[in-house]
């Protein structure tokens, strides 16, 4: 690994081109005039801080699911518990009940459903997969047979699976195959996962409908399948574009909001 006083030319190169304007302040204009400005003082921090908001933190080799967020504020410290329990439940330890959906890149999926009143908690991370423990490295080659999830617990008294289905479909092209858009690779398929027979009817009746509305021109190949173990992704890609996302604007997860979702920030 390198050091931080070895990466910092590269850095502060990059970070000076890129770094907003309030990066740079007058203290660290003066400063410049003595010969030693404030960002080169503290320029591998402040840099790489910045360039962490756009490329993502340095991948590490395992995901500590013990130190993910937990309830009330994200799913991830429980989702995680059942993965390693070998556990893939109906029902959180609260009693809500739970459902698992593939759109594409996580991000921008798990704010919409953040949004939608009835939703209790979320999480995002990986399903369908051959391996266990995975992290975003291994899943973003291909190799390991997982597709980036969300996983919701919601309160059926107050929105129904079949709602949150018909969400996903108005975020994605059923019709395509190990893809979202511009996201190309198995790790970007759509799927419904269920955790229940009443579920899985529900997701399969939605599959037929879809089949005969004449809306699309493709098969349907989104997936319809029994939930398997999911393994929530690491702290950093959690609620990440309520975080700020790549460019650090911070986007509303409020009940019912319905903003335009910025899906990388």
């Amino acid at each position: 690994e390198t050091s931080d006083e070895m990466r910092s030319p590269l850095v502060l190169a990059v970070a000076l081109v890129l770094a907003p304007a309030e990066c740079f302040t007058a203290a660290g204009a003066g400063a410049a005039i003595t010969g030693r400005s404030q960002v080169q003082r503290r320029g591998p921090k402040l840099a790489m801080g910045f360039l962490e908001n756009i490329f993502g933190p340095p991948p590490s080799a395992e995901i500590d699911y013990g130190a993910l967020t937990g309830l009330p504020d994200s799913a991830a410290l429980e989702a995680g518990k059942h993965a390693l329990a070998g556990a893939v439940p109906a029902k959180s330890e609260d009693g809500y009940a739970i459902a698992t959906f593939a759109g594409g890149c996580f991000w921008g999926i798990e704010l919409a459903y953040q949004r939608v009143p009835g939703v209790i908690a979320t999480c995002v991370g990986y399903t369908q997969g051959e391996t266990s423990k995975p992290t975003y490295k291994e899943v973003s080659t291909g190799s390991t047979g997982h597709t980036e999830a969300l996983q919701v617990f919601y309160d059926p008294k107050a929105v129904d699976f079949e709602a949150l289905v018909l969400l996903l479909q108005s975020r994605i092209n059923p019709t395509e195959i190990n893809r979202s858009g511009a996201d190309v690779g198995t790790q970007y398929r759509s799927g419904i996962y269920c955790h229940t027979d009443e579920q899985l009817t529900k997701a399969e009746k939605w599959r037929m409908d879809a089949r005969a509305s004449g809306r699309y021109k493709g098969e349907i190949v989104t997936e319809v399948k029994r939930a398997g173990l999911f393994w929530p992704a690491e702290e950093y890609h959690q609620q990440y574009l309520v975080k700020g996302g790549r460019m650090g604007r911070a986007q509303s997860a409020a009940k019912g909001c319905e903003e335009e979702i910025r899906c990388y920030g």
